[in-house]
């Protein structure tokens, strides 16, 4: 799985910190490019299941680039629909991790 990271997003990088608005704005570069919806206008609640239409292969992509872009292991009792709601609720679960890498 990690060579298929690799081929995909390039190295993974570590991340030791990043302020949340910075995770925001990452997370909103990565949605607009890869699942554009130019009907709807991107902020931080939107429901990414619902109104940003994010099906499950694209959470399969998001868990990708998730794990590759800010370093951190995401397990399945990660991907929920809690986790994976909104902008605002993705920032705060990779936040925690990135405060808890070793």
């Amino acid at each position: 799985m990690k060579k298929l990271i690799a081929k995909v997003f390039g190295p993974q990088k570590k991340i030791p910190t990043m302020l949340p608005n910075e995770i925001k704005i990452e997370l909103k570069g990565f949605f607009k490019k890869e699942f554009p919806n130019p009907g709807i206008d991107l902020k931080d609640d939107t429901n990414l299941l619902d109104d940003w239409f994010i099906d499950s292969f694209g959470i399969v992509n998001t868990t990708l680039f998730l794990e590759q872009r800010f370093g951190i292991e995401i397990f399945r009792s990660d991907i929920n629909p809690a986790t994976f709601r909104s902008i605002e609720t993705l920032s705060k679960f990779i936040a925690d991790r990135l405060n808890n890498l070793p």
